[in-house]
């Protein structure tokens, strides 16, 4: 019995998602009106294809239909005896090419289920939601890749409704699995021709060169400093309509008043080759290198726009490791800058660190940074405070703080109030949507003139870890990874051990700063599920799932 109400509960609960997302009994499929919208021969087409062509012929005399959806619930193929009875109730329903079976469409059904939930599902007859499938009896599973561990689709295995549910699970396991170990080795098959097409094009040109696909980039030194500058999310999409227009050519925007003009050659396995044309007429070239980092290789943004160039002193907090002192050394620009660190009075003394620093008051007239003040005994922050209020200062007074310590002692407090400006360093756990920036700038400080792109999955595992050391634990990472390599793609599969972590485990990162938004969000529409959904620009079922997953009461 507890099977049984367990999934009755399922149902129910599938049931009750599909009418949040406005869905009708009667609701039937929508189509793509135009054909060029459909996906073009994708991995997952591919590889399915290759899969389910050796099984064709053997389903022709059976009550079975197999349909493969991509990643968004969008149909891309249908399997199965068109002459049967099953094929062609399945046809007449609507389930051709260019369907979209996706739970927010078409509620409880085996493709959209799999999808939105990550798992098998079997749908019996009357459990569908809409109607018109009510004949049926389906198993869904979702198709993920083994490499990348990417969600690329499902499949779903139909039949009349009088067919055994664990015989089509079954079936429906074993063309998955070997889907799945096709789409690998169409991975490294593809990446390889991808690879030699790269090289034939880039092979003495003086033109900005490179090669593009899912999970990898290439290019020549020329196109290197281009795509330092364009966002590969838009070039991606530009590409995409490119494709469905069937044009060789599109144009990506670098900044406000340039755009670099892109010439497309599709490679039949995957990817393109694509050149890149400047479309500005000044002589000035583009900067090089990545965006401005500090010594730590920290990216700043606009945290210190308020208060660097400006007078005054300055007050920055944050956790150890955080970069808080080179957040101090960015705050003084542009002036040059004297560092006396609290540290040194342990050592030192008191008394003669007391004097050293008296003296470095009377004669810079530059910045003055007195890092890991929270060190400092009762009778040296008395000292400190008068420094930091005094507005005759002829150095600009710096200084920072733990923020654990800032919170815990009143004295400490008392010094940092009186600064005229404040900046809080938030630890790495909280710049999560930095990650892939801050990894860029970390890694080419420590490479040098070595070229490493980390994959978005490499990027997504670094964000999982929890980051107690801030920046300091980051770079030692990535030091380890880059040890010995001399270029190239850097993926899940490299990062040490401890930062693969498994697909299944929370992002404890990625997780906070969702839960936060999520929240927020809730908040601003006074706990209206759909006002929220569409302000976070997600579907009403995938916010539910959400707020199950990361455990949100509402």
């Amino acid at each position: 019995m507890p099977q049984v109400t367990s999934r009755r509960s399922e149902v129910d609960f599938a049931w009750k998602r599909s009418q949040l997302c406005g869905v009708t009994h009667d609701s039937l499929p929508e189509n793509l009106t135009d054909t060029n919208l459909l996906p073009a021969k994708t991995a997952l087409l591919r590889a399915a294809g290759a899969t389910l062509s050796a099984v064709g012929d053997e389903l022709a005399g059976l009550d079975l239909s197999l349909l493969v959806a991509d990643r968004s619930g969008l149909l891309v193929q249908t399997v199965g005896g068109a002459q049967s009875r099953i094929g062609a109730q399945v046809e007449q329903r609507g389930l051709i090419a260019g369907a979209d079976l996706s739970e927010e469409k078409l509620g409880f059904n085996g493709i959209g289920t799999a999808l939105e939930t990550g798992r098998g599902i079997t749908v019996d007859g009357d459990e569908h939601f809409v109607a018109a499938f009510r004949e049926f009896s389906c198993f869904g599973i979702p198709i993920i890749h083994p490499g990348s561990k990417r969600l690329e689709g499902a499949l779903n295995v139909t039949a009349p409704t009088e067919a055994t549910s664990s015989l089509l699970e079954g079936f429906g396991r074993t063309m998955v699995h070997q889907i799945e170990q096709q789409l690998l080795q169409n991975t490294y098959r593809d990446e390889y021709s991808l690879m030699s097409e790269f090289l034939q094009a880039s092979r003495g040109t003086d033109q900005a060169v490179c090669a593009i696909s899912e999970e990898t980039v290439m290019s020549n030194q020329k196109a290197e400093g281009l795509l330092e500058h364009i966002d590969y999310g838009a070039l991606r999409r530009a590409i995409g309509e490119a494709r469905r227009a069937r044009s060789s050519q599109t144009s990506i925007e670098v900044s406000s008043d340039r755009l670099v003009a892109v010439d497309i050659q599709y490679i039949r396995s995957g990817g393109e080759i694509l050149t890149l044309h400047p479309l500005w007429q000044k002589k000035t070239r583009i900067p090089r290198g990545r965006p401005r980092a500090n010594v730590t290789g920290d990216v700043w943004g606009d945290r210190l726009k308020t208060v660097q160039g400006r007078s005054g002193s300055v007050a920055v907090v944050g956790e150890p490791g955080s970069g808080r002192t080179s957040a101090a050394c960015e705050a003084s620009r542009p002036l040059e800058h004297t560092l006396i660190d609290c540290v040194d009075l342990q050592t030192a003394g008191a008394q003669v660190w007391s004097k050293r620093l008296q003296k470095a008051v009377g004669t810079t007239a530059r910045a003055l940074i007195i890092d890991n003040v929270d060190l400092l005994p009762a009778a040296q922050l008395s000292f400190l405070r008068q420094l930091v209020s005094d507005d005759d200062s002829t150095a600009r007074i710096v200084i920072t703080a733990d923020s654990h310590s800032a919170e815990a002692d009143e004295r400490l407090r008392s010094v940092l109030s009186v600064a005229d400006h404040h900046v809080e360093v938030p630890p790495l756990r909280k710049r999560v949507a930095e990650f892939p920036i801050l990894v860029e700038a970390l890694a080419h400080k420590i490479a040098g003139k070595k070229r490493f792109i980390f994959s978005a999955s490499a990027v997504q595992g670094l964000a999982r870890a929890h980051w107690p050391g801030n920046l300091v634990q980051l770079r030692k990472v990535l030091m380890q990874v880059l040890s010995g390599r001399a270029s190239g793609q850097i993926t899940l599969s490299d990062l040490p051990e401890a930062y693969r972590g498994d697909q299944d485990q929370p992002l404890l990162g990625l997780d906070r700063a969702e839960r936060a938004a999520i929240v927020e969000a809730m908040a601003a529409a006074e706990g209206n599920k759909n006002q929220a959904a569409r302000a976070l620009g997600m579907s009403r079922t995938t916010l539910y799932r959400r707020l199950r997953s990361l455990k949100i009461n509402c």
